[in-house]
């Protein structure tokens, strides 16, 4: 993630004061530079020494956060509300890193991929909106390979690439771009949130290469009971989710999983080249380890599923914003809801939440505006699984409260 350390404000720091301050007011907001609204500076209500800077770029809102240390300020960028490409950020940063005395920073020039924003990436909320006739699905694109070649392969058909590693997305959309692929659409989200919000029996193919094993958390691993039954349900009939692995413990444990299923249909493979050799594959060969496949097939046709929900917050009420910020995590039976943080500003509450499923939660931050009595998610709203509409009900009713 891109980040800075500074030593102290230049501005408005005279050498006899503390540098180290962390009320001292280094910069008014808003203001200007390169591109680039500061739009304010919000302090933590948990943590005096955190605060969140708001940025705005073109149609883009998102937060730089501050955090004192003793000796030293740390700039980096908000994870939840990273903007793509990268290279935004960077640029936000290296405009607040000109204002400071700077220690040190991982800011050199930015690559060609890290600041063309594309039009194959799209929103987790934009996916199911699209028409998703005929589709294929790869889990965990990596160097994008597979992908890339496949839909070179298959024109006809939309694939869609989900992955979360920021450096696999921008280098695969540079991709698409110089090999002049029109079919392909990427998404950063978790992939085992978005087949929940998929339509029934429409997909042709779901990839899953070289997966990070997770032997000692294998809760963390995307192959699990609830994953392959939503796979199956959004896969058309006879149609297969694919599983390719050099990890013998992660084959047997998802073999064992499709055997606990009541009706399973199957095919087994060791050390057979796949259609497209992909970069790991390629490396394993030359190391002469065993590669595992597993394709389970779909037997059914399934209901057809379709959840609509509108994340909507339409009421301001915050005369005491500070009653929020000890609120113990709300855990019920299949879904939770933690306020992480409350940062305040005059005319702004913001809110650090996680909600949702236990083991695939989300992490979203929102903003009030008490001046204008408006309130929204940053960046993309939460995909309608009944566990993310479950919390974010709770939080309207929390915040409801009188307090």
């Amino acid at each position: 993630m891109p980040h800075f350390f500074a030593q102290n404000f230049s501005d408005q720091n005279p050498p006899d004061q503390n540098l180290f301050d962390p009320n001292l007011s280094w910069q008014a907001f808003p203001f200007e530079a390169d591109g680039y609204d500061f739009l304010f500076e919000a302090k933590s209500l948990k943590n005096p020494k955190e605060s969140l800077i708001g940025v705005r770029y073109g149609d883009m809102l998102f937060f730089i956060r501050k955090i004192q240390r003793e000796n030293e300020i740390l700039f980096k960028g908000e994870k939840n509300t990273k903007p793509h490409p990268i290279g935004i950020l960077k640029g936000a940063l290296r405009v607040l890193a000109k204002k400071t005395h700077l220690l040190s920073h991982n800011l050199n020039n930015d690559s060609m991929r890290q600041v063309v924003r594309s039009r194959f990436l799209l929103k987790p909320s934009e996916i199911p909106a699209r028409k998703l006739e005929g589709f294929c699905i790869e889990i965990g694109f990596g160097s994008g390979r597979h992908l890339l070649r496949m839909a070179q392969k298959n024109p006809d058909k939309t694939f869609i690439g989900v992955e979360i590693h920021t450096p696999s997305i921008e280098q695969v959309l540079r991709q698409i771009e110089l090999l002049g692929i029109e079919n392909i659409v990427i998404a950063c989200v978790d992939a085992r949130v978005l087949l929940e919000i998929l339509p029934s029996n429409q997909c042709e193919a779901i990839y899953v290469h070289f997966p990070v094993p997770w032997n000692k958390k294998p809760h963390r691993r995307v192959i699990s009971a609830r994953l392959l039954s939503e796979a199956l349900r959004v896969l058309k009939q006879n149609k297969a989710i694919e599983l390719r692995t050099d990890d013998a413990v992660y084959f047997k444990d998802s073999f064992h999983i499709v055997m606990e299923m009541k009706n399973a249909k199957l095919e087994i493979a060791k050390n057979l080249s796949g259609e497209v050799v992909s970069k790991y594959e390629a490396r394993w060969q030359r190391q002469h380890k065993d590669i595992f496949d597993l394709r389970i097939f779909s037997l059914n046709e399934d209901e057809a599923k379709k959840i609509e929900y509108d994340f909507k917050i339409d009421f301001v009420i915050f005369k005491h914003p500070e009653a929020f910020k000890n609120i113990p995590k709300i855990v019920r039976e299949d879904y939770f809801l933690h306020i992480c943080d409350v940062f305040v500003c005059d005319a702004l509450v913001i809110f650090s939440v996680s909600f949702g499923d236990f083991n695939w939660a989300i992490n979203k931050m929102i903003v009030f505006d008490k001046e204008n009595q408006t309130a929204s998610y940053v960046g993309d709203i939460p995909l309608a699984t009944p566990a993310n509409i479950k919390a974010h009900q709770e939080l309207l009713t929390l915040l409801a409260e009188e307090r």
